[in-house]
């Protein structure tokens, strides 16, 4: 039997500091020593390869499953037949080895979730609980185009995170 991987989504409005949070917690978690994961959902078609490329040449040819492996990286494209594959079966057919999945969306899923209440670029000033777990409400602008967190604010956070894991 598969152990359940805690899971936390990392939602909120576009350009709300949602990558940069992620970004800013990935290296804190892994110096705590967790092996960490993450999926970014994407409500658009996408694309990671490109023409031209062996991968992308084989997936037009038909291949319902494409991959391409290095000693450092893998990454595997897979046809879903126009429907969102479910956040439960990306989970179980390729997260099997991390300690802590971030997830970037993925707003109506029943996992606990770090909301960031504002879209503009901002510092965080207070974190408190909502329906969804942790809130953080910003409201004080910064001078840069990435929105700020403090050490503090980060702690909370990996606070959060952490009591999700144990």
């Amino acid at each position: 039997m598969l152990k359940a991987i805690p899971v936390v989504s990392i939602i909120g409005k576009q350009n709300a500091g949602k990558t940069t949070l992620i970004e800013m917690l990935i290296p804190l978690l892994k110096k705590r020593g967790y092996r960490v994961g993450t999926i970014k959902y994407n409500i658009p078609s996408f694309q990671i390869d490109y023409e031209g490329k062996d991968t992308y040449r084989h997936y037009e040819a038909g291949a319902d499953i494409v991959s391409i492996s290095s000693p450092e990286k893998l990454a595997i494209i897979k046809r879903t037949d126009g429907k969102s594959p479910s956040l439960k079966s990306i989970i179980e057919s390729d997260y099997r080895d991390v300690d802590i999945i971030l997830v970037e969306g993925y707003r109506h899923w029943d996992y606990p979730a770090i909301e960031i209440e504002n879209n503009q670029h901002c510092m965080i000033s207070k974190n408190k609980e909502s329906k969804h777990g942790l809130r953080i409400t910003s409201v004080a602008k910064t001078s840069t185009q990435a929105p700020g967190f403090s050490q503090d604010d980060l702690d909370k956070v990996i606070h959060f995170i952490e009591s999700r894991i144990k």
